[in-house]
C-alpha cells in the first residue's frame, strides 16, 4: 500500500465546497473508484489554521496509483482545472508506505 500526500490552503470562502469535492464522497473519489486499486481518501483539516487541509488517497501500489493517473490523464486534468477555484495552494507532498506490520491483507482489515 502507498499512501498519497497533499497539503491545500482553501480559499476562505470555499470551504464547505472544498471539503465535499475533497472528502470521501466527493467527485475525486468518485473517479478515483474506477479504478480497482484504489482503497479510500482521508480529509483533515489542520487544528488552527482552518483553511489548511491534508488529503490522503490509499493506494495498492505506487503502479496502481501511476497507472490510473495515465488512463485518466485527461478527466483528471479537467476535473483539477475545474475545483481550482476552491484552492490558494495545492503541494504534493510524497507517496508514503507504513511499517510492515501496517500493510495487512485487506480481508483481515476493519
Amino acid at each position: 500500500m502507498i499512501e498519497v500526500f497533499y497539503r491545500y490552503r482553501v480559499h476562505p470562502q470555499q470551504v464547505r465546497a472544498f471539503e465535499h469535492a475533497y472528502g470521501p464522497n466527493g467527485p475525486w473519489v468518485e473517479m478515483f473508484r474506477r479504478h480497482p486499486g484504489f482503497r479510500r481518501t482521508r480529509l483533515f483539516r489542520h487544528r488552527s489554521e482552518s483553511q489548511v487541509y491534508i488529503t490522503v488517497d490509499v493506494w495498492e501500489s505506487k503502479a496502481a496509483y501511476d497507472e490510473f493517473r495515465s488512463e485518466h490523464a485527461d478527466e483528471y486534468n479537467r476535473l483539477d482545472a475545474q475545483l481550482a477555484m476552491l484552492k490558494l495552494e495545492e503541494h504534493l507532498l510524497g507517496y508514503y508506505e507504513g511499517p510492515d506490520e501496517y500493510r495487512a491483507p485487506l480481508d483481515t482489515l476493519a
